[in-house]
């Protein structure tokens, strides 16, 4: 029997492709596999709808025969009622503010109330702002929805950067 030197490489070459599987086996044994997430759904069950046979009735003489229509009640009809125009709510006041307490920084104006939530901008000390009435806390801190005066901006300040200012009567 007659070995070339092609045999000899490709058996060589196959011994290494197997070594290099087996040794990747023997590598990723321990390691955990990710869950596998499964689309609900592309898992749901399919609901087939089955047509039911729907009875015709049959015509007869005796089905053409028409009947009288029903007779309509006499006597007197109510006059229909009309429900009362509700009042309209006033629009509320929105309360005046000034931004204050900034040592002339300025103040950051959040998207959601809390310091990790998104800017909108920022306002200079001594700023007027209408409050919406919208105040939350978080973290034990007031947070109150601002608007400006000429309403280019709204969003959530801390409360401690706001002073309420007296309103005229």
């Amino acid at each position: 029997m007659r070995i070339t030197i092609w045999q000899i490489l490709s058996s060589l070459l196959l011994l290494g492709l197997i070594g290099a599987v087996a040794a990747l086996a023997f590598l990723n044994a321990g390691r955990a596999l990710p869950p596998v997430r499964v689309n609900v759904a592309a898992t749901a069950p399919v609901l087939t709808l089955v047509p039911t046979l729907a009875v015709t009735p049959r015509v007869t003489a005796a089905n053409l025969t028409p009947t009288p229509p029903p007779a309509a009640a006499v006597g007197p009809t109510a006059a229909p009622t009309f429900a009362p125009t509700p009042e309209p709510t006033p629009t509320p006041v929105l309360q005046a503010a000034r931004i204050v307490n900034t040592s002339g920084l300025g103040v950051s104006v959040r998207l959601q109330p809390g310091p990790s939530a998104p800017r909108a901008g920022v306002l200079r000390e001594g700023t007027r702002v209408l409050l919406t009435g919208n105040d939350q806390t978080i973290a034990a801190r007031p947070w109150r929805e601002i608007e400006t005066e000429d309403h280019n901006l709204k969003g959530w300040v801390l409360g401690d950067f706001l002073q309420l200012l007296q309103t005229a009567p």
